[in-house]
């Protein structure tokens, strides 16, 4: 019969207690914002003023254009309570041209799409809008001027103008270019107690003499573990990593891989991590693993977004950061700078072929040519890659 008692008590102290109506007394005032998609925002910024304290305290949710409700909660004399917010989330990024030509010549009653002939991309939109302003005729020769205009879904505009030339004849270019090819010596002039010269091979290096290579004064290697050329095709070892390998190895030299591939979602990019890590097989690394994704020419292919690119990368580095290694991306100058999101807390080996970068983010390694020729590599040229030991604390 007690128990019977306090159970009554309970449910009747309990009556009348409504957790989303706001007591007297209590306020809670808003700020009426709207945040932009994939901006990183939490509660306290939607509440101006108030006289509760507010337990919760997270990250809202961004990544979908809209309304949205989030129920928040708060505690006034000792009793907690729910309220309901509604915040906006907008889009007002423009969208951006990857490759383009501010002139194309194509031959008289030609069938090609112009919009075919550029790489554009959102940062929401996987497949934003590409149109042509202006008139021309493929049936009759002649310099047309245009404009592309490139539209997302929430009305954000980018125009590049380009001049059409219809023409009868394409001329060929038959010039050559000489390579300039860098050496060695000219190389050590990046030598310094703060940094260290690297190479990146692939089977494209052909036989490499690893003790010619340290020789030389090279002290790392970063190989390639593995490629695929396209989204759809499955991670091949590349021909040579195994050798490469052992040979750098038994030559004393400080190793590292990168992973070219074609991933386009989170999901792929976890898989080529997991493929990564299984081909290593436990190899103790000096270095991080790079993520190599460069196959811009295909990005409108692919149907996808910036954002859904970059997010795949940190899905990649979270999953080789999980299995005990630790992740760099590489890309150009250009990319960085203009392509990629979310980046700042990665590791970042630079792709810019100069004898001085500008390039103004933080960055670990410098990629800084593809033609040097160096004792122990006949078959091609080899890229030269400086270590910043400053930026890189492993």
């Amino acid at each position: 019969m007690k128990k019977i008692i306090i159970l009554f008590v309970l449910i009747f102290t309990g009556c009348g207690y409504d957790q989303y109506k706001m007591p007297k007394d209590a306020y809670i005032d808003l700020n009426k914002v709207s945040f932009n998609v994939f901006e990183k925002h939490n509660t306290n910024e939607l509440i101006s003023k108030t006289n509760t304290k507010i337990i919760s305290k997270e990250t809202l949710n961004t990544n979908i254009i809209g309304e949205h409700k989030y129920t928040i909660k708060y505690k006034f004399k000792k009793r907690t309570y729910k309220y309901d917010i509604t915040y906006n989330v907008i889009d007002e990024v423009k969208p951006i041209f990857i490759k383009y030509s501010n002139q194309f010549t194509v031959l008289v009653n030609t069938d090609e799409v112009l919009c075919n002939k550029i790489v554009y991309a959102d940062n929401y939109d996987a497949i934003p809008n590409c149109k042509i302003e202006g008139d021309y005729d493929y049936s009759k020769t002649g310099k047309y001027n245009l404009e592309y205009v490139i539209t997302d879904s929430s009305s954000n505009e980018s125009r590049k103008k380009f001049i059409l030339n219809v023409v009868d004849k394409v001329e060929k270019n038959n010039k050559k270019s000489t390579p300039n090819y860098i050496y060695i010596d000219e190389i050590k002039k990046y030598k310094n107690e703060n940094t260290s010269i690297g190479i990146d091979v692939s089977k494209w290096q052909g036989n490499v003499d690893f003790d010619k290579v340290k020789n030389a004064g090279i002290e790392f290697v970063i190989m390639r573990i593995g490629f695929s050329k396209d989204p759809k095709d499955k991670l091949e070892i590349d021909p040579k990593f195994k050798e490469y390998l052992k040979l750098a190895k038994e030559a004393g030299l400080k190793i590292s891989v990168y992973v070219y591939n074609t991933s386009i979602s989170e999901k792929d990019a976890i898989k080529t991590a997991k493929w990564v890590i299984k081909q290593l097989d436990g190899e103790k690394l000096d270095l991080p693993i790079a993520y190599d994704w460069e196959n811009w020419s295909s990005f409108n292919e692919y149907k996808i977004s910036l954002h859904t690119l970059s997010s795949s990368y940190l899905a990649f580095e979270n999953e080789i950061i999980k299995a005990g290694y630790e992740s760099m991306l590489y890309s150009s100058k250009y990319y960085l700078e203009n392509v990629w999101l979310d980046y700042d807390n990665s590791n970042i080996w630079l792709a810019h072929y100069t004898n001085k970068t500008d390039y103004k983010g933080k960055y670990m390694l410098w990629q800084m040519t593809s033609l040097a020729k160096i004792d122990g590599i006949t078959d091609n040229t080899v890229d030269i890659d400086i270590l910043y030991k400053n930026n890189y604390t492993k």
